[in-house]
């Protein structure tokens, strides 16, 4: 089983670009399951507040590359808007940077 992170913070992403990618309480459950859909991870998590966005997800494969365009997309932004600004963590990076 693979784990995949990713996601933008105060210190990865202008307030700019937080401030498009957080997911509102009214859209959660939607993008939840577009996530879910997209991705094809078997369990999937969205956290959400002011200073950072992370996707938590657990599946067969390395999803990160589409998720990234789902996690765009969702938010209408183009992809090289994220690239840079995006931490993805993978296995054991993943469960310690969650933990931290």
């Amino acid at each position: 089983m693979a784990l995949l992170t990713l996601g933008i913070n105060h210190r990865t992403a202008p307030v700019e670009i937080r401030e498009r990618v957080a997911f509102t309480p009214e859209r959660m459950a939607e993008a939840f399951s577009e996530l879910r859909a997209a991705s094809g991870a078997s369990e999937a998590a969205i956290l959400s507040t002011c200073n950072r966005t992370e996707l938590y997800l657990a599946g067969d494969d390395d999803c990160a590359p589409t998720v990234l365009r789902w996690l765009a997309g969702f938010h209408e932004l183009d992809v090289a808007d994220l690239e840079n600004v995006l931490y993805v963590h993978r296995d054991s990076d993943a469960v310690r940077h969650m933990m931290r």
